[in-house]
């Protein structure tokens, strides 16, 4: 079982969708709006896994061949050419339910073969995916406030958890390596470098109420330095009587750190880790990662430690559970 509450098992399955739209955001990210006639309930931190090629093709057959000197002994474009065989995991970065069917928006970051198919799709092209999976992220009390850490292809979940928090007390910090790879749409000029006071500066966030603080690591937008400075500087000059509850999601140091920031503060922090993973279901074992282990869990007996799978058992962890 999950730390935080999931759709269930049993609601998971196999999913043709339709391209409705596949956008660019900034040099390398697109948004993919996925258009299904009906998909389960979904939740911010739950993910899909995505057939990044054409299925329709038959790689199964076997066949015979006459070899002749100079000629490929292999042939077939599963052997050719790259092919994205496995899976991609990918967070929602949103949901609609509109007349007719239900609308999914994915944001990815063009870094291969896969992710490579997923940028030349056109509207009305299909795509096969499996979900919902994973847990999702509890919401803080109604008179609680959130903030949102997300980095790189860490911040689709949190626009997605934006949405379920439009009207709430809550906060956004997002990082890149530079302005052209922040995958939101910037609408002011760009803040001080050195300014960590959240602005309506990302329309994503603006839309729901939720001011931001931006963060590249060259200055080129926003705050100079890494969005954990910038977080972390925010919480030392805060002067909030009750203590946040953080949410996070991104490469593996910068969560980390998130975590260390939240825990020598005593603040409640819940972690969507990022995992290489083949199935999505808990199958293949590929994406465990090490928690405290809690009282009457049987996983780790003997030890003060055992293995989860982030597919399953999360992502979303809390903090204070992870040992990294």
């Amino acid at each position: 079982m999950g730390l935080f509450p999931g759709a269930g098992h049993d609601l998971r399955g196999q999913y043709v969708a339709r391209v409705k739209a596949n956008v660019p955001l900034c040099r390398e990210h697109y948004r993919l709006v996925l258009s299904l006639d009906a998909f389960p309930p979904t939740g911010p931190g739950q993910f899909v896994q995505v057939a990044c090629r054409d299925l329709a093709g038959n790689f199964s057959p076997e066949t015979e061949m006459d070899w002749e000197p100079g000629r490929p002994w292999a042939c077939g474009q599963e052997l050719m050419s790259p092919l994205g065989l496995l899976r991609r995991p990918f967070s929602l970065a949103g949901r609609r339910d509109v007349a007719g069917g239900v609308e999914l928006d994915l944001i990815h970051r063009v870094v291969g073969v896969g992710t490579g198919w997923l940028a030349r799709l056109e509207t009305g092209d299909t795509v096969h995916i499996l979900g919902p999976l994973g847990n999702r992220f509890t919401l803080p009390p109604a008179d609680g406030v959130a903030i949102l850490v997300g980095g790189g292809v860490g911040i689709p979940p949190m626009l997605y958890l934006a949405e379920r928090l439009a009207g709430r007390r809550a906060a956004a910090f997002c990082g890149a390596l530079s302005s052209d790879l922040l995958p939101l749409t910037l609408t002011a000029a760009p803040p001080s470098p050195d300014a960590v006071e959240p602005v309506h500066v990302a329309a994503e966030f603006s839309i729901h109420g939720i001011p931001s603080v931006l963060t590249t690591d060259d200055g080129s937008y926003g705050f100079r330095g890494f969005v954990t400075q910038a977080l972390e500087k925010y919480l030392d000059q805060s002067a909030s009587v009750r203590p946040p509850t953080l949410y996070t999601c991104g490469p593996e140091l910068m969560i980390k750190r998130v975590a260390q920031i939240a825990a020598d503060r005593g603040i409640e922090v819940q972690v969507a880790v990022e995992r290489a993973m083949a199935c999505g279901m808990g199958t293949c074992q590929s994406c465990v990662i090490r928690l405290k282990r809690q009282p009457n869990d049987p996983a780790g007996r003997g030890r003060d430690w055992g293995y989860k799978l982030a597919c399953t058992d999360g992502p979303v962890f809390r903090g204070a559970d992870l040992l990294w």
